[in-house]
């Protein structure tokens, strides 16, 4: 079960970046050019939203199935000395925490917000600030050709 949620996790990623850039680029347009805040504006927000929370819910399960967590919770001294351990058994978790509650708080205010500029500048802040933090945190498969913790 754990090697399926791990194919899924992975995969899963493309869409939950996909509408974040779209919710991103979207923001940064209607900030630039003074245009409103659209169905398609609202549409990519909430996608980006459901799909990270989605990721997350599945990143959640995996985590405590994963022999991160049972090293980290019998071995915390070894975890941590071990950068890709620690990186798997707390700082990816812990960004992509934070990175998806910014989102979810940028959803929230951005939703009360009157005025469609400022709609789309809170759109923007919360959601590029997540997105630059994910990004940070995803363990891409590539870098391993650069010696990295991946």
């Amino acid at each position: 079960m754990y090697t399926g949620l791990n194919h899924l996790h992975s995969s899963f990623r493309y869409l939950v970046l996909l509408f974040l850039i779209l919710a991103v680029a979207d923001a940064a347009m209607a900030v630039t050019s003074g245009k409103g805040f659209t169905k398609k504006s609202k549409l990519f927000s909430l996608l980006g939203l459901i799909f990270s929370h989605i990721q997350l819910v599945v990143g959640l399960v995996m985590y405590f199935m994963s022999p991160w967590f049972s090293s980290l919770t019998n071995n915390a001294k070894e975890v941590m000395a071990n950068p890709q351990a620690r990186f798997f058994a707390v700082e990816h978790i812990s960004m992509m925490i934070i990175a998806i509650a910014l989102i979810t708080v940028g959803y929230s205010r951005a939703k009360r917000q009157e005025d469609d500029k400022r709609k789309s500048k809170t759109i923007l802040i919360f959601y590029g600030i997540g997105l630059v933090l994910i990004f940070a945190m995803i363990p891409w498969p590539f870098l391993k050709e650069f010696g990295t913790w991946f």
